[in-house]
């Protein structure tokens, strides 16, 4: 049987919440068939070992744990560190955030799907605060447009993947199973630190595995831990950062990836509207006399020529 490794970037300060990470891992159907659990603590304020103490005495989960302390990178090159670690015989990656949990289901539904010659893998979830999924909670995705694999609910997707992806993102990072011997020197793309970094993955990755499946169930849940997307506020340096990271990230993808012209045309459209959030953030900062934001503007537009010219208009 094939082998998975589960990569656990880990970067929080609310105990406990790795520990219901581990545990929805430890309940999967399908555990017998996880060869390497993989935590990279990034500097993490509380410690991950803290929440790994329940499973001190659980001798067949330790088997498979692995903990590896770094100084913080940042989420993409945790993940990163956790690919670098995966075993040669593994054929299987999982990836779950530490503050979310997997139904009991989700490997067994995944693995089904990647036995049967799937490549890459995704699963509908709720969202922090949701209980309805994401699936349905977006017009732009219809599961009558894809190809029962397996009843009852496991589809081949079978539209343009490319356009999901760069336009409305359904794939949630902790949903994703893949064929790792297909792509295993594929990485996340460090520089995008608060926004992209996924959506870049995933097109790497569907570009060398060619057979995409999904199951149409929730078998994720989104937890409430620290969370770089959401944390940011209205009117805050972070907010500027993050929108740098969306501006930056779908001005790489219009860039490198080859796209039809409507595809390109409603990137450009979320860039400008990105534009118009970072000028009003900046704008909103300034009224509350936040003056040390014209420094890291100023920075900004100095350190990065795709976001100086969606700034400049260029």
């Amino acid at each position: 049987m094939n082998k998975v490794a589960v990569i656990i970037p880990y970067f929080q300060r609310k105990a406990g919440l790795l520990t219901a990470a581990i545990t929805s891992i430890r309940q999967q159907i399908a555990f017998a068939r996880i060869q390497q659990i993989i935590i990279i603590d990034d500097s993490s304020p509380r410690k991950a070992v803290l929440d790994l103490e329940p499973f001190l005495f659980d001798p067949e989960l330790q088997t498979k744990l692995q903990l590896v302390e770094q100084v913080n990178t940042g989420v993409s090159a945790a993940r990163n560190a956790g690919l670098d670690l995966v075993a040669n015989d593994v054929e299987y990656v999982a990836f779950l955030d530490p503050d979310d949990v997997w139904l009991e289901t989700h490997l067994s539904s995944a693995l089904a799907a990647l036995d049967k010659n799937s490549d890459f893998h995704f699963a509908n979830f709720t969202h922090i605060g949701q209980s309805i999924g994401a699936f349905e909670r977006t017009k732009f995705f219809q599961i009558t447009e894809h190809k029962l694999l397996l009843k009852p609910d496991i589809y081949q997707y079978c539209t343009d993947m490319v356009r999901q992806i760069t336009t409305v993102n359904i794939i949630g990072t902790s949903t994703v199973v893949y064929r790792f011997s297909l792509a295993k020197k594929v990485r996340f793309e460090r520089q995008f630190t608060f926004a992209g970094e996924d959506y870049l993955m995933w097109l790497a990755l569907i570009a060398c595995c060619f057979k995409i499946s999904f199951t149409s169930s929730i078998t994720a849940h989104y937890g409430e831990g620290v969370n770089l997307f959401s944390g940011a506020i209205w009117g805050s340096r972070h907010m500027c950062v993050r929108l740098l990271d969306e501006i930056n990230y779908r001005s790489y993808i219009l860039n490198n990836i080859a796209l039809e012209r409507d595809n390109q045309l409603m990137i450009k459209q979320v860039i400008a509207a990105n534009r118009k959030a970072y000028i009003g953030n900046v704008m909103s900062m300034l009224k509350r006399f936040k003056l040390n934001i014209i420094w890291l503007v100023l920075q900004q537009l100095w350190l990065n020529n795709d976001f100086r010219k969606v700034m400049l208009n260029k």
